[in-house]
């Protein structure tokens, strides 16, 4: 969702970094990077080990949490294609699933406020699974809740956290990159990388034309 649906993760950046401020630490472009994709207590873990010193975890989210409620209401953009890739989704019959690391209630707000909550069959957040991304378990998760083999479904991601737990699902996987540079490895095991999703939507579009 975030960094693939929603232009939402500098909006996270800023977010976590006036948290880590309150105490006298900043979230840098370095160390946010190394978060994207994970859940808030792994993303705190992350903080800890960057910044080298234990801090208050449960303080920290909590102030990112309402410094990123306020951002987000005034406004999300969409990721440039992600409304007519719906739209090609629901043209072709597909189910459309989301497998995100933010919790429920945030996602929720978020994809109503762009206005494609509503056009979501299954969603399975971060606070939903036992482990977050890169483990497996949101995408199979959510395969389940679609009732499709996680082979037969196309994943849809930005991040190499985010890609690894795609590929390790079993999923069709592909990258849309937004602030992190793929790794080596996500460009070797990834179906394709595209520089948005107009550009995924139309090489779809290309190979599953009548010949």
């Amino acid at each position: 969702m975030d960094g693939t649906l929603l232009d939402s993760e500098r909006l996270s950046h800023k977010a976590w970094d006036a948290a880590a401020r309150e105490i006298g630490e900043r979230v840098t472009r370095e160390i946010f990077l190394k978060m994207v994709g994970h859940r808030s207590a792994d993303c705190m873990r992350i903080m800890q080990h960057e910044i080298g010193r234990p801090l208050p975890n449960e303080q920290i989210i909590a102030s990112a949490r309402e410094y990123y409620a306020a951002l987000v209401r005034a406004g999300v953009p969409l990721m440039p294609g992600a409304r007519e890739m719906f739209d090609f989704a629901r043209e072709r019959g597909w189910k459309i699933g989301v497998a995100t690391s933010t919790r429920r209630e945030s996602a929720q707000e978020k994809l109503e406020h762009a206005g494609l909550w509503s056009r979501v069959d299954a969603a399975t957040c971060g606070d939903e699974v036992s482990i977050g991304k890169p483990d497996p378990e949101i995408y199979r998760a959510t395969a389940e809740k679609l009732g499709v083999p996680a082979e037969n479904c196309l994943a849809v991601e930005d991040s190499p956290t985010g890609f690894r737990s795609a590929f390790s699902a079993g999923c069709v996987s592909v990258l849309v990159p937004d602030l992190v540079t793929p790794t080596p490895e996500a460009l070797r095991d990834a179906a394709g990388v595209f520089p948005s999703l107009l550009a995924l939507r139309e090489k779809l579009r290309e190979e599953l034309s009548p010949a």
